[in-house]
């Protein structure tokens, strides 16, 4: 036994001393040095799929974001609103908010002429009745109604007892206004001016050969910068010679006035003038104070004259140069069908009797057939229009 002990622990120092120094790393032969490529790499394509990474720990596909995505969709501004860089303003042109000026406030622009203009009709009427040279019957009164006057220049004004309140309700019944001028109640038959516009200075001037009636004059106050010096006359009957120094005088004062106010005023002289003689250079013509030169009012069959017989041209509406270029021919509207009108070229004189009562229902009411050729009724109404621009 002691024998076989011993042997086993011989043979066990003789194995351990055959192993090498285990103590030291030896290091490796240049021969023996490891080559990259030689290196068995693992091909994940040989794997198994069961080594698959579990389909739970994939990304959600939901959760994968498309490489052409920026932002998410309820984020992207609508194409209308995205601004195109042509359109984008420089910074040095914006405006400072401070000075855009209010667009209720920015004037618009306009020429030297803006459009603006009022139309004016002015009537002349020497168109009393009955026995006292007056308008108590009430024929004149529709005439001048039926006209629509903006300015009547009338003659033989009397009404009632020509008192402030009987010639303020004449102008009411007239233009609906109380705008008037008129003679002392001392003349037996006045001259007047009736107006729809305010009335700002009044007058008259002698009328050389006359007592009971003068040249009576007033300042109407029509809108714009310009108004209208308006004259009212019944001048002498049946002598042209006296025609003509009454138109002189007229003549002469305008020139005075026109001297003291250049370009203040339109000018238009109007009324019974008692024949032809002072519309012509030698009357109110004269200096070119007023234009004198035709076509001249008609009524609705052509007819010029103006006396009751309509035989002979006694009453006339002139204006100066400056007003008459601003005449337009004289319309009236149908009261039934507002497209349906009568015309007339170069203003119109009125008679009552051309016409049936329905037309004058229709066109020129309250005007009555009769009224016309009423008892003493000795001259037609004249009517002329005038578009005036306003800032001439």
């Amino acid at each position: 036994m002691y024998r076989i002990l011993s042997f086993v622990f011989v043979l066990f120092m003789f194995v351990s001393c055959g192993s090498g120094n285990t103590g030291t790393a030896s290091k490796p032969d240049s021969d023996h040095a490891v080559d990259v490529n030689d290196t068995d790499y693992e091909d994940v394509s040989d794997k198994d799929s069961d080594e698959v990474p579990d389909s739970d720990e994939n990304p959600d596909p939901d959760e994968i974001s498309d490489h052409d995505e920026v932002s998410d969709p309820d984020e992207i501004p609508d194409s209308d609103e995205v601004s195109d860089p042509d359109e984008i303003p420089d910074p040095d042109e914006i405006p400072d908010p401070d000075e855009i000026p209010d667009p209720d406030e920015v004037p618009e622009e306009v020429d030297d002429f803006d459009g603006d203009s009022i139309q004016i009709r002015i009537v002349a009427g020497n168109i009393t009745s009955g026995n006292k040279q007056s308008y108590d019957p009430g024929h004149g009164i529709r005439i001048f109604q039926a006209l629509k006057p903006d300015i009547a220049l009338v003659q033989e004004m009397n009404y009632k007892n020509n008192s402030a309140g009987d010639y303020k309700n004449f102008a009411q019944q007239i233009v609906g206004t109380n705008y008037y001028a008129v003679d002392s109640s001392d003349y037996n038959i006045p001259n007047g001016v009736v107006s729809k516009y305010p009335i700002k200075d009044t007058g008259s001037w002698k009328d050389p050969n006359i007592n009971d009636r003068t040249l009576r004059w007033a300042v109407v106050d029509i809108p714009g910068n310009t108004d209208i010096f308006a004259v009212s006359v019944h001048l002498k009957t049946s002598d042209g010679g006296k025609q003509n120094a009454a138109a002189k005088v007229v003549v002469d004062e305008i020139a005075k006035v026109k001297s003291k106010n250049p370009g203040k005023y339109y000018y238009v002289v109007g009324g019974d003038f008692n024949g032809t003689s002072a519309v012509s250079s030698d009357g109110f013509g004269r200096n070119s104070t007023f234009y004198v030169e035709g076509p001249d009012p008609v009524d609705e069959k052509g007819y010029g004259e103006t006396n009751a017989n309509r035989n002979k041209q006694y009453d006339f509406v002139l204006a100066d140069y400056s007003l008459h270029e601003f005449q337009i021919p004289v319309v009236f509207y149908s009261s039934e069908d507002p497209e349906k009108t009568k015309t007339y070229e170069n203003g119109l004189v009125f008679d009552t009797r051309v016409y049936s009562q329905s037309v004058l229902d229709e066109y020129f009411s309250p005007a009555e057939t009769g009224d016309s050729g009423a008892s003493n009724m000795q001259h037609m109404a004249v009517v002329k229009d005038f578009l005036i621009e306003l800032n001439k």
